[in-house]
């Protein structure tokens, strides 16, 4: 079958797109999961294939055509799966942005009224519209801020904030813990992402708080 976009609504800058099918109102997996704040195409499967293991996802997720857009099937959310994978992410502010949206009827179909119907007029009496005009290319306003960098600067914010945190009441143990934690997490980046710059960075604080001469 084919699905239609009813509605739009805009959660922490992102335009959602409401979408009808058996019934029911719908998301995408991309509006989805970029208000979650995801942006690559692994994290998204990585999610999506970690959720799907759950009963909770079972008659809750189809594929169907958008109407009007690219042809190809498109992975849908109904309201049940939304808040599974939201509750599954509570940390996010998207997820508690989404959750709250939707505890207030945002997925509700009742809420929204059937489109109406457009009514048309004879062949013979529609006037025919002159021929479409050059219009000059416009120069490019400036865009504004893009939510999702701001949206990634925010947690970035948060997560240092925490970090500082929990070392401000941790023991001996528990530092040795976040830092291998931490350790690994770069590891892990270095070998998937390498990044020139962390790699120097952290070998200079390395040197800095352990090898002979360094500043601390």
């Amino acid at each position: 079958m084919t699905a239609t976009v009813v509605r739009t609504v805009t959660i922490l800058g992102i335009c959602l797109r409401l979408i009808q099918a058996h019934g029911r109102l719908w998301l995408t997996t991309r509006d989805l999961f970029l208000t979650l704040g995801y942006k690559s195409e692994a994290s998204l499967r990585h999610l999506y294939r970690s959720a799907q293991k759950h009963e909770a996802f079972e008659d809750h997720v189809i594929e169907v055509v958008l109407g009007g857009y690219s042809g190809k099937p498109c992975r849908l959310f109904d309201e049940v799966a939304v808040m599974f994978i939201c509750q599954q992410r509570a940390g996010r502010e998207g997820a508690v942005e989404l959750m709250r949206w939707i505890e207030g009827g945002g997925m509700d179909i009742d809420q929204y009224p059937p489109a109406p119907e457009v009514e048309t007029l004879p062949v013979e009496e529609v006037e025919l519209l002159p021929p479409p005009r050059h219009v000059p290319s416009l120069r490019l306003v400036p865009r504004g801020p893009d939510p999702m960098q701001q949206l990634l600067e925010r947690e970035k914010a948060y997560c240092r904030d925490l970090v500082k945190t929990f070392l401000r009441y941790c023991e001996s143990e528990e530092v040795d813990k976040l830092t291998g934690m931490i350790d690994g997490q770069i590891d892990h980046l270095l070998e998937t992402r390498y990044c020139p710059g962390l790699n120097a960075a952290r070998y200079e604080l390395y040197r800095k708080y352990w090898m002979q001469g360094g500043g601390v």
